[in-house]
C-alpha cells in the first residue's frame, strides 16, 4: 500500500511502473502477489492528491484535474481528496458482486466486438454534450461542437502518433502538455497563497454508481485505458458539478483496477500492468483472498490518503502558489525530457496549445480524451496499421 501511495502522490512514476521494476527477472511469490494487488489498489486513491493540490496528474484522473483543482483554490481540496477516496471505498462495495459474476459468466471473446461502438458512442456523446452560449443564437451550439470537435480531433492527432510510435511512455508528456500544463500556468499566473481548506467530505453516491459501472466496462475491453474509463465516468455531469467529477473519477479507477484481476482469472486476459505481472499464476490465485485483500487495502488507503491530504495542504500552505506553480513546471518538463527524452518533450510542445485551446474556446476539457478516444477507434477500424 506504501508503494502504492508513494507511486500516487509522485508526479510521472505509475504504479505499473513501479511493479514492473519489482518483478523483473523475479519469480512471482505469495509476497510479491500481496504487494502487486495492494500497491494497484492503493494508487488509485492516493493519485488524487497531486491532481487536486499541484495540478500534476495522473493518466486516469486528468479529466477531473481542472474541477478537484478548482475545489482547491474554493478551500475544498481536502473536501475533493475525501471525496475520491470515499467514492474508491463505495466502488469497492458495488464491485463486490460483479466480480464474482464476471469470474461465472465472462467468456472469451464476448466483449471483443463491443469495443468499437463503445468507443465511438463515447466519442459521439462527449463532442455533442456541448450546450452553446444561451445567448449566443441558434447555431450557438453548432459552432460550440464545432469547436469541441476540434479539439477532440487535434488531440486524437497527438494521441494517434504516440500509439504509432508504440511508445506508452510517451503519454507521459501527452497528458502532461493537455492537461496539467494548463492547470500549473493558470496557477502561476493567478492566485499567490493556497486558501485555507476546510476538512469535510459529502458522499456522491451517484456519481461513484456512475464511475464504478464505467471503470466496470472499460476493464472488459482490450486496449481501452483508465483514461477512457474516467472520460465515461464524468461524461453525465456538468464541469460545473466539480464534486461529482472527482466522485466518479475516483469510484471508476478503483473499481476498473479491481475488476482487471477478475477478468485476468475468469478469461485469462490481462488488461492492466497488476494483472499482467500476476498472470503467470494466475490459475492458482484465490477469488476470495484478492477480494480480501483489495478490500483491506481499500479502507486504508483511503484513510492514509485523507491524512496525506491534510498534511499536503498545511504544507501547501506555507508556500507560494505561483512559486510552487513555477517549479513544478520546471519539474515536468525535467521529468518529461528525463523520462521520455527529446521525443518526449518535443511532444509535450505540441500538446500544450491543444492543452490551452478547451479555455480559449470556452468548450469542455474533456474534449481532449480525444486523444486517447480518437486512435483507439482508428485502430479497430484498421484504418492506422498498428
Amino acid at each position: 500500500m506504501l508503494l502504492g501511495i508513494f507511486t500516487g502522490i509522485t508526479p510521472g512514476i505509475h504504479v505499473n511502473t513501479a511493479i514492473a521494476l519489482l518483478v523483473a527477472g523475479r519469480q512471482i511469490n505469495k509476497d510479491l502477489m500481496i504487494l502487486i494487488i495492494s500497491a494497484s489498489i492503493a494508487h488509485t486513491f492516493a493519485d488524487a492528491i497531486p491532481a487536486t493540490f499541484l495540478g500534476i496528474l495522473d493518466v486516469s484522473f486528468a479529466v477531473s484535474a481542472y474541477p478537484a483543482h478548482e475545489m482547491c483554490l474554493e478551500g475544498r481540496g481536502i473536501e475533493a481528496v475525501a471525496i475520491s477516496a470515499f467514492s474508491g471505498i463505495i466502488a469497492v462495495v458495488l464491485t463486490l458482486p460483479l466480480f464474482f459474476l464476471m469470474l461465472k459468466y465472462l467468456k472469451s471473446g464476448y466483449t471483443e466486438s463491443l469495443v468499437l461502438p463503445v468507443l465511438v458512442l463515447t466519442s459521439i456523446f462527449i463532442v455533442f454534450r456541448e450546450k452553446g452560449d444561451i445567448f449566443g443564437g441558434r447555431y450557438s451550439r453548432v459552432l460550440s461542437c464545432v469547436k469541441a470537435l476540434t479539439v477532440f480531433t487535434l488531440s486524437g492527432i497527438l494521441g494517434t502518433l504516440v500509439f504509432k510510435l508504440n511508445a506508452k511512455n510517451l503519454l507521459l508528456p501527452l497528458f502532461s502538455g493537455l492537461f496539467a500544463f494548463p492547470i500549473l500556468y493558470r496557477g502561476a499566473r493567478g492566485i499567490k497563497n493556497l486558501p485555507e481548506q476546510e476538512v469535510g467530505v459529502k458522499l456522491k453516491p451517484l456519481s461513484a454508481l456512475a464511475g464504478t459501472l464505467s471503470g466496470s466496462l472499460v476493464s472488459l475491453f482490450p486496449g481501452v485505458s483508465s483514461g477512457v474509463a474516467s472520460a465515461l465516468a464524468v461524461s453525465p455531469f456538468k464541469e460545473s458539478e466539480a464534486d461529482s467529477y472527482v466522485s466518479a473519477t475516483g469510484a471508476a479507477n478503483t473499481s476498473n483496477a479491481l475488476l482487471c484481476f477478475a477478468v485476468l482469472m475468469s478469461i485469462g486476459k490481462s488488461r492492466s500492468g497488476a494483472a499482467l505481472a500476476l498472470r503467470a499464476i494466475y490459475r492458482v490465485l484465490n477469488p476470495a483472498d484478492i477480494l480480501l485483500l483489495c478490500v483491506f487495502s481499500a479502507l486504508l488507503s483511503a484513510i492514509l490518503t485523507v491524512l496525506l491530504g491534510i498534511f499536503t495542504e498545511r504544507v501547501l500552505r506555507r508556500l507560494n502558489l505561483r512559486i510552487l506553480c513555477y517549479a513544478s513546471l520546471i519539474f515536468l518538463t525535467l521529468a518529461v525530457l528525463y523520462l521520455t527524452k527529446a521525443t518526449g518533450l518535443l511532444l509535450f510542445a505540441l500538446s500544450i496549445p491543444v492543452g490551452l485551446l478547451p479555455e480559449i474556446l470556452e468548450v469542455k476539457r474533456l474534449n481532449c480524451m480525444g486523444c486517447l478516444l480518437l486512435p483507439l477507434t482508428l485502430s479497430r477500424l484498421g484504418l492506422t496499421g498498428f
